[in-house]
């Protein structure tokens, strides 16, 4: 007689652990996704707001920022611009709503690409 069974108790924990990692990792991928649907544009637009205020020391006049984080560095791109100069156009890529949002906090500035420079 084998002394292998299929059905004990520690080969049912293992199994039910494994169901339970691959639960959570779908979760937290689809939760991800849907959570910068729902609220990644307003997330990143707070997250300007506060940065316009604290480091510029100016008021937004007008923005708009990407919902998705696309390259998945934790930042979405926004442009945006302030009451004094409404005219000039600047950009910034802010924290985006999930995980990475939350290790990555406010928005950092957008160089312009140079000849030949790739992103």
């Amino acid at each position: 007689m084998s002394k292998f069974k299929l059905f004990s108790p520690l080969n049912i924990l293992i199994f039910v652990a494994g169901v339970l990692v691959a639960l959570a990792i779908c979760l937290l991928t689809i939760g991800q996704g849907v959570g910068q649907f729902l609220f990644g544009r307003s997330y990143a637009q707070s997250e300007l707001r506060d940065y316009v205020a604290s480091v510029l020391r100016e008021q937004v006049n007008g923005v708009s920022c990407q919902a998705f984080d696309t390259d998945k560095n934790g930042y979405v791109s926004c442009d945006y611009t302030i009451n004094r100069e409404p005219g000039i156009t600047r950009s910034a890529e802010c924290a985006v709503w999930g995980v990475d949002g939350f290790l990555n906090r406010g928005c950092k500035t957008r160089l312009p690409l140079l000849n030949g420079q790739r992103n």
